[in-house]
């Protein structure tokens, strides 16, 4: 593998990506269906219903009964976390283009899970607050914003890439 072909592969393609992102406003896009699909999920799991911002605008509340939680997160950098993904996939060398596809479709996929995860736990994670929820709140936002990203695409090309790490291993001795 050649690591500066493949940084410079993975830079171009992400900085295309997120010019795309912001024009296509593929984060409007990403959050509605993440709220949508939270927002059917969350009831079955904790009983709290999600209710879109009055206005349209703004941030949804998580209400049970009487109660209520602002789902405060960050819907844009949440949204966007996909990009290094996809970018990652098109970068990694070898792979045909059936399977980086399939790869990239399966990327975003997972990636759209894990935020669906945050979004529909928020309200267990907030409302309840004690050192459990603490630790558990922060290492789920360490995972969806750092590791989410590299953890899937390793996932998706393990294989792949074990294959062609031998002739680097070669290399090395």
């Amino acid at each position: 593998m050649n690591k500066p072909r493949f940084l410079g592969i993975f830079l171009v393609v992400f900085a295309a990506l997120l010019v795309g992102w912001n024009w296509a406003d593929g984060g409007r896009w990403y959050t509605d269906g993440l709220l949508a699909v939270a927002g059917i999920i969350g009831p079955m799991v904790h009983g709290w219903v999600l209710e879109p911002a009055p206005g349209g605008t703004g941030t949804p509340v998580w209400v049970n009964g009487a109660e209520h939680v602002r789902a405060a997160l960050q819907f844009d950098a949440l949204s966007v976390g996909v990009v290094p993904v996809i970018a990652l996939l098109a970068a990694t060398p070898g792979l045909g283009a059936r399977r980086r596809l399939g790869a990239m479709v399966m990327g975003a996929l997972m990636c759209f899970l894990i935020d669906v995860l945050i979004v529909a736990l928020f309200p267990l994670l907030v409302f309840y607050k004690n050192p459990f929820t603490d630790v558990i709140g922060t290492f789920l936002g360490l995972i969806v914003f750092v590791g989410a990203p590299v953890i899937i695409w390793f996932a998706l090309t393990f294989r792949h890439l074990r294959v062609s790490l031998p002739s680097l291993q070669q290399r090395a001795v």
